[in-house]
């Protein structure tokens, strides 16, 4: 794993950073996944803050839980993030023992890439038991082809461990923790498709629960319309066909 050492030394290219495209975009993305002012988050590798602020000024009633291995960068985040509702932890993700029993939410974001790939099994064992039916588990790393091409072309971006981490291995390793996939995409930040996201939940029996159940009146109106309207705008097959 990269040392605490390697990261206190880290702070001021985040602070230059701060809340930059990647960082703004996967927040961006927490509200689009229902990021509340109740949620209750947990951040692993949460850096200096900067997605934590974010984080902070949207959950007022819920609660946030940040830790990172640097100790230097979670003294940084204390210093300017003081808030009732979030707490910070300094150390290796694999000691940690959250106040919180299971969050809504928990983050990878920017941190597999730094974790040794036999360390990643243990890790989705301890995530997962931090989960509940409703929880969720977001990632975000850098497309392993991207990793492998700075390797060749410009190693000098590559911090002290940065890894290619490969769909094929990580997803069944989820799997091996209970957890399975509801979303993945390649994603652009500064260079095309330099990014990729997962979205996982815990793995439960499917039951069937119809759309049309939970729509109120107003949205059953809506879409009545609309069927409609297309029926019209795509006439086929032709009337008399049939």
């Amino acid at each position: 794993m990269s040392s605490a050492a390697f990261y206190d030394n880290f702070i001021k290219e985040q602070a230059v950073s701060g809340i930059n495209d990647r960082i703004y975009g996967l927040y961006r993305r927490l509200l689009n996944e229902g990021l509340h002012n109740r949620s209750s988050v947990l951040e692993i590798g949460c850096g200096i803050g900067a997605l934590t602020y974010l984080l902070a000024g949207k959950i007022k009633k819920g609660n946030i839980e940040a830790t990172d291995l640097s100790p230097a960068s979670v003294a940084f985040a204390q210093k300017y993030l003081d808030q009732s509702n979030l707490v910070f932890y300094a150390g290796d993700i694999l000691a940690l023992n959250p106040r919180a029993a299971s969050f809504d939410y928990i983050l990878l974001f920017d941190v597999l890439e730094h974790i040794p790939l036999e360390k990643h099994p243990v890790l989705f064992q301890r995530i997962s038991q931090w989960m509940n039916e409703d929880s969720q588990l977001l990632i975000n790393l850098p497309n392993p082809g991207y990793i492998l091409y700075d390797q060749q072309h410009n190693p000098a971006a590559l911090q002290e461990l940065d890894q290619p981490v490969f769909t094929e291995i990580l997803l069944p390793r989820l799997a091996a923790a209970g957890l399975e996939l509801r979303c993945f995409e390649t994603w652009s930040v500064w260079a095309e498709n330099d990014y990729q996201f997962l979205l996982l939940r815990k793995k439960t029996a499917f039951t069937e629960q119809l759309l049309a159940e939970k729509r109120n009146l107003l949205q059953k109106i809506k879409l009545r319309l609309f069927r409609e309207w297309r029926k019209i705008r795509y006439p086929y097959p032709p009337k008399g066909s049939y």
